[in-house]
């Protein structure tokens, strides 16, 4: 089968199954319509989405960073909101290098390692903005008397423990999970998926995240059992998706208030 006969085919069964959705008119949950798949950020819209993503046959994308627990906790340590995740990725690599990635390390072995500048792939030169908060944050979790005991069989229990570790809120928490354990009962929410949720009309009005984040999951996940979709995979869908619209999105949000 030619590559063009493929594409065709794949084409026809998508429009096969977008045209057994159910009525734009029907609800999908209470006081939230199907809407029209051709129009943007509706739930058929991501529904046709997630459709066409699967039918694509790619594998499941593993997101893990680390090779262990404590490497997976350290690396979305060093990252996170206001770091380039290119400068995160340079200090998690020096770290690892150095092998003080391990119980018991000294903190001014960390603080060292993180006050030194990087030199990123293209030449620059970086200096790592958080040194003394995150060196004090990795030598706290790997000065734990737990580290052994760290429940990595269970997705909700794995998030409860984490966020007793000084630095990790909920989404943090909750992005080690996902990474570490592919869960779909955990959610990775930001920005872009509390707007891709006012437009889609699964959340009502825009709420503060770290004060509502497990009411914001609840509604995800179950926007996502209604679709009969992953939530894991929806998420990085919905997020590749409203970052290349920002503005698209952020226009149509200006015209529902």
């Amino acid at each position: 089968m030619t590559i063009s006969n493929d594409t065709d085919r794949r084409w026809q069964l998508l429009c096969n199954a977008a045209r057994q959705l159910p009525h734009e008119d029907r609800e999908l949950l209470p006081g939230v319509k199907w809407g029209d798949c051709a129009q943007f950020y509706t739930p058929a819209f991501w529904k046709v989405q997630y459709m066409a993503h699967m039918q694509r046959h790619e594998p499941r994308k593993i997101y893990k960073l680390g090779k262990n627990i404590l490497e997976e906790i350290v690396v979305c340590l060093l990252g996170g909101f206001g770091m380039p995740s290119e400068v995160g990725l340079a200090a998690f690599e020096r770290l690892k290098a150095r092998q003080l990635i391990r119980p018991k390390v000294s903190k001014l072995e960390l603080h060292q390692a993180l006050v030194q500048p990087f030199e990123l792939a293209d030449g620059r030169i970086i200096t790592y903005r958080f040194y003394n908060q995150k060196s004090n944050y990795i030598f706290r979790l790997l000065d734990r008397n737990d580290l052994d005991d760290i429940p990595v069989d269970n997705d909700l229990v794995l998030r409860k423990w984490l966020l007793s570790v000084d630095g990790i809120g909920l989404k943090t928490a909750s992005w080690i999970t996902r990474n570490w354990l592919d869960s779909d009962k955990v959610a990775v929410l930001d920005i872009h998926i509390l707007r891709a949720g006012l437009l889609a009309g699964f959340y009502q009005k825009e709420c503060d995240l770290t004060k509502y984040y497990l009411d914001l999951e609840r509604q995800y996940l179950s926007f996502c059992d209604a679709l009969e979709v992953s939530s894991a995979i929806m998420d990085a869908i919905i997020w590749d998706f409203m970052k290349k619209t920002n503005r698209l999105a952020l226009s149509v949000l200006k015209n529902l208030d």
